[in-house]
């Protein structure tokens, strides 16, 4: 279902994967378990022969997640339960629920109160990753996720099913860097909305199947145009929704050439070392990954980082993608806007919501930053 697919329909897919997803599982007869950002060990949930499927909320109206939540909680968390309460819960049989906020810790509970006869488990990482005891968690929250997925299929998985989940899982993230170091060198041979489609359906998709799908891409992909023209810019935060947002940037012809994303690099750094222990292997690479407000280890990691990749790649300037209500990044954007700025570093900030219907206010003010920064 997923081996054949072009960049066209990559595209139209990543806007709604869920009908596939259900006839994908209909089909093969396996289960679906969702999970929210971040970090779920989906290599483990793989080797059970389940779907692991990141949940990355909706456009669609909100109906039933304000009756749970307040207006003024996070846009992705409200977004996500509306999702699956209302327009995608059929295609699930499971959850794997990370607690990385405070936000996300309550919504375990309402989930489960909600969605009675699915499985639902909360993955318990630790957010404090400097800590001395931090690997150790890890390791034994993998191998409690382990057995309480056992419990559930009523499945054992061995290290050689792991091994070749992980090898999967590795080749995925190998094959979207390729794709997206091409962009970055011709930003003709694809947009920002088709590479950023692609990077999102991999965390949705069976990966076995789709991996087939970008190398096939991969090896045919060719410039379409003249690259001359196009600005270079680091896009920051957590996701960058709604997706109409990568349009935009294409029509001002913004070349994304680095991100700090979930859905994005952030997701690629999660390679796993390959041999030895699995277990072992998987606990190092939660300690791998790029900075995410709720788990780091040193506070200035995001304005390090960001400046990094700011210098490393000849950016422009930094588009910072906020998500209304989304308390980590409300407590990180004051003293990052200040330090960027004592950096020289032009940064513009790009306020959004889930539920945004139109983005003609976000079209005049990113334009009229990058008119600004021409002048300058």
């Amino acid at each position: 279902m997923w081996e054949g697919l072009d960049i066209k329909e990559i595209v139209e897919m990543a806007k709604d994967p869920y009908p596939s997803i259900k006839e994908w599982a209909e089909r093969s007869g396996k289960k679906v378990v969702g999970s929210t950002f971040a970090d779920a060990p989906e290599e483990v949930i793989y080797a059970f022969g389940l779907l692991p499927v990141t949940i990355m909320g909706t456009t669609k109206p909100l109906k039933r997640a304000p009756s749970h939540l307040p207006d003024n909680a996070c846009s992705l968390a409200r977004s996500n339960l509306e999702l699956v309460l209302s327009y995608a819960g059929d295609v699930f049989h499971g959850f794997v629920l990370p607690q990385v906020c405070d936000t996300t810790q309550h919504l375990s509970d309402i989930w489960r109160i909600n969605l009675p006869g699915k499985y639902v488990e909360s993955y318990l990482a630790p957010r404090q990753v400097d800590r001395p005891s931090a690997r150790y968690w890890v390791k034994k929250e993998l191998e409690r996720l382990i057995d309480s997925l056992s419990n559930w299929t009523g499945m054992k998985i061995n290290d050689g099913e792991l091994v070749r989940s992980i090898a999967i899982h590795n080749e995925n993230k190998a094959l979207l860097k390729e794709l997206y170091e091409l962009k970055k060198k011709n930003p003709s041979s694809l947009t920002n909305k088709e590479l950023f489609s692609m990077i999102k359906l991999s965390q949705q998709v069976d990966k076995e199947e789709f991996n087939r799908s970008l190398r096939r891409i991969r090896d045919t992909i060719k410039p379409r145009g003249d690259s001359d023209g196009f600005t270079d810019i680091v896009l920051a935060g957590i996701t960058c929704d709604p997706p109409e947002i990568y349009d935009l940037f294409d029509e001002i012809k913004l070349n994304v050439v680095g991100d700090t994303l979930l859905i994005g690099t952030r997701y690629i750094q999660g390679m796993v070392p390959e041999g030895g222990n699995p277990i072992d292997a998987l606990t190092e690479r939660h300690f791998k990954r790029g900075f995410f407000s709720p788990i780091h280890d040193d506070v200035f990691k995001n304005f390090e980082e960001m400046k990094t990749i700011y210098r490393e790649t000849g950016a422009k300037a930094i588009v910072y993608v906020h998500i209304e209500f989304c308390e980590s990044q409300e407590y990180d954007l004051p003293d990052l806007k200040k330090m960027i700025k004592k950096e020289g570093i032009p940064m513009h900030v790009l306020d959004t919501e889930y539920q945004t219907l139109s983005l003609s206010h976000v079209r005049t003010r990113l334009q009229a930053f990058f008119e600004s920064l021409k002048g300058v």
